[in-house]
């Protein structure tokens, strides 16, 4: 393309390969009743299967695709930000590949944009994969996040709309553990938000096991907040309390009472136990926080690209947590 995109769209896929060839149609479709100059910058997060070949394919024939492999699996974050490296466009949309994040409210996301937004992020009223119970859970935990770290957090996801000037200051903010939905409250700017629902995975599994979705949370936790460390500490002085009080109940029952306890390993053994358990809960919590630093500490990149297509990777400007 020879002119500057005005719209770069940022998809992370892992294992879509059924998902692929629907994923395209449905973006370049709504891209081209847009008439805006666009790109669509397609991130291989190490996929096993043939979502590379599919690309790679889809890719010779459509020079407005850019495609990044990365070296290996880096994560969902991770791919966002080599996506958001690569995009060019003065506004930068981005999203999932499994068509969850329906490309029909892009036209919506645009025009909030020129309506002077420079954030506009789409807030999920409803998602008909999740159960109600994990619903539920998501906007607890939002709410959480809300009341421990002074940032506004609703029911999102990574469907969001971003112009350049803050694409610019993300790719400036040198943590390596990037938690985008974090970030964007955290460098301000002018935010508006669309309602959606999500829709259904038309192919595959989904992507995000209990696992990865407890590690997003601690993520999102322990990048923004020190409640954790705080916690440990009223925890912590709680149990001293209560094992001050309880020592005070064991002395009155002995003198006063006419059948004090039994003498006995039983009441140790819970003692130590609580008091270990605390002492584990607060280890545990501080490692959490080392962990971070100790990674950001190494500077070791977010992410590493293997191959790409229709992308000048001279021309690329470096980002202080990413190989390029």
């Amino acid at each position: 393309m020879e002119n500057k995109p005005v719209l770069s769209i940022v998809v992370p896929l892992y294992n879509e390969e059924e998902n692929i060839s629907a994923l395209l149609e449905a973006l370049i479709m709504v891209c081209d009743l847009t008439h805006k100059n666009y790109e669509l910058v397609l991130v291989n997060d190490g996929s096993k299967d043939k979502t590379m070949e599919f690309l790679m394919e889809a890719a010779y024939a459509n020079p407005r695709l850019k495609i990044v492999s990365l070296s290996r699996n880096f994560g969902h974050q991770a791919a966002f930000s080599a996506g958001m490296d690569i995009a060019s466009g003065d506004m930068v949309i981005t999203m999932d590949g499994d068509l969850q994040h329906p490309p029909r409210l892009i036209p919506d996301f645009l025009k909030k944009a020129d309506e002077g937004h420079d954030i506009v992020i789409g807030e999920r009223k409803a998602n008909k994969q999740n159960s109600k119970g994990r619903e539920w859970l998501n906007r607890l935990f939002y709410k959480f996040l809300s009341s421990i770290t002074n940032l506004e957090f609703k029911n999102i996801s990574d469907f969001a709309l971003y112009n350049r000037a803050v694409v610019s200051v993300l790719r400036r903010l040198p943590e390596r553990e990037r938690y985008l939905r974090g970030l964007v409250q955290w460098v301000g700017f002018k935010k508006t938000y669309i309602p959606y629902v999500v829709d259904e995975r038309r192919h595959g599994i989904p992507k995000y096991n209990f696992k990865q979705l407890l590690k997003l949370v601690l993520s999102g936790v322990t990048s923004f907040s020190a409640f954790p460390l705080r916690l440990a500490f009223w925890i912590g002085l709680a149990v001293l309390f209560g094992g001050v009080i309880f020592s005070g109940y064991v002395v009155y029952d002995h003198y006063f009472h006419p059948n004090p306890l039994i003498p006995g390993w039983a009441t140790v053994v819970i003692l130590v136990t609580i008091i270990g358990s605390v002492q584990l809960l607060v280890l545990g919590i501080v490692g959490e926080y080392l962990y971070k630093m100790y990674n950001e500490i190494k500077g070791r990149p977010t992410y590493v690209i293997s191959e790409t297509r229709n992308v000048e990777r001279d021309k690329l400007e470096k980002t202080p947590y990413g190989p390029l």
